[in-house]
């Protein structure tokens, strides 16, 4: 196929759902030669969809493991870097592409996806069954990135040898600096403790590609919060190359934390999870003189007793197994207790929600309102005992 674009960009999405109110959690986009179709560069991350997560059981994606992850309006300047110009690849495209105009719409920005390439409508199969069949190896489905490579790798069986002209994508002016903060999750993985491969890119423009390159290498040297000296060593390397003077790399590295600290406060509440986050990175980075916000006390939550009015939120997975809403007020019920619908001053006693970092509508009600949250695990567990 002759391509004149520079890049081929495959792209797929993790969402909250495939309506035009849901959101992406999860993004990947990798960039392919266009002459040996191989990845040049990978860019993934979570990312806080400000609502509910969605079906955990399907994407494994939690609220607590999205809760420092950035934003879409904070990740939109570093796609548009990767998808403008770029001729664009999914298992599915016209889902990702739509997902990806509905969050784009959001923020005023014109997205044309062009013609662009589906792996799905080439195999007429889902991304497993095609990866089996071309003996491709997909250890693990609903991640964006090992969905990603899964579908390059397949893309360069089915599509590579054909004679089509694809059209590139094009995108409005994003109106926010390049700001790549990325929160990422182990591909094999959906336990992935939140604190693991966070990362943090500050607000530099695009145009300036030497400090991208060494926030780039910085980015994937802090996948694990945890800088060993040989990784050191390369970072320094790197920047004394780059031309990076010291004062530069420490501005760099404090506005990286600052990030981070802004995504903590997002939503008015600091959990204990990200405030280790920060004093984390303040010590890999070495920044002292940093004042670490404190964790946000809420209301506990009491015993379960007779007659309490408790609501429900999220899909909860315990176990792994799929709990319904329904089964968990039938539970309520079963005990005395009064299930409701809806967060209210005067009419709820307590919230129950999939992840005690929700950030769904409920949830943010309950924190405003003072209202004691408990976790799905820690209500059946309760419902086991005695209700007073």
């Amino acid at each position: 196929m002759s391509i004149s674009t520079p890049r081929l960009v495959v792209i797929d999405c993790e969402t909250t759902g495939v309506g035009q109110h849901d959101r992406i959690v999860e993004i990947a986009a990798l960039t392919l030669d266009p002459q040996t179709w191989e990845p040049m560069d990978e860019y993934d991350t979570l990312i806080n969809p400000e609502r509910d997560v969605g079906p955990v059981g399907v994407h494994g994606i939690t609220a607590s493991m999205v809760e420092a992850a950035p934003t879409f309006p904070e990740v939109a300047a570093a796609l548009t870097h990767r998808l403008h110009g770029a001729i664009l690849i999914a298992h599915n495209l016209p889902f990702d592409t739509r997902m990806l105009g509905y969050e784009f719409k959001r923020l005023g920005v014109a997205f044309n996806v062009g013609s662009g390439l589906c792996t799905f409508r080439a195999t007429g199969e889902k991304l497993v069954a095609a990866c089996y069949r071309f003996g491709i190896a997909l250890n693990v489905q609903h991640r964006a990135l090992a969905d990603a490579r899964a579908t390059a790798a397949l893309a360069r069986e089915v599509l590579a040898g054909d004679e089509i002209d694809p059209r590139p994508a094009t995108l409005g002016d994003v109106s926010q600096l390049l700001n790549v903060r990325t929160l990422r999750r182990e591909s094999s993985d959906a336990r992935i403790s939140e604190l693991a491969r966070v990362v943090s890119l500050t607000h530099y423009p695009c145009a300036d590609e030497v400090l991208l390159q060494y926030l780039d290498a910085l980015d994937w040297a802090l996948d694990d919060c945890h800088i060993d000296d040989q990784e050191r060593a390369a970072i320094e390397d790197l920047a004394s190359t780059l031309g990076i003077s010291a004062e530069q790399r420490h501005q760099a590295h404090r506005s990286y934390l600052s990030s981070i600290i802004a995504a903590a406060e997002r939503d008015g509440i600091v959990t204990e999870t990200e405030n280790q986050l920060i004093r984390k990175i303040a010590e890999v980075l070495g920044i002292v003189d940093v004042i670490v916000p404190q964790v946000t006390q809420l209301p506990a939550a009491s015993s379960l007793r007779n007659g309490m009015r408790v609501c429900f939120t999220g899909n909860a997975v315990v176990e792994g197994a799929s709990v319904s809403r329904s089964s968990l007020e039938e539970t309520a019920a079963l005990i005395g207790m009064q299930p409701v619908g809806s967060v209210t001053k005067r009419g709820c006693d307590l919230l129950v929600a999939a992840d005690s970092s929700s950030q769904s509508g409920k949830a943010r009600k309950a924190r405003e309102y003072g209202i004691p949250m408990m976790t799905v695990e820690d209500f059946l567990n309760e419902a086991g005992k005695d209700v007073v």
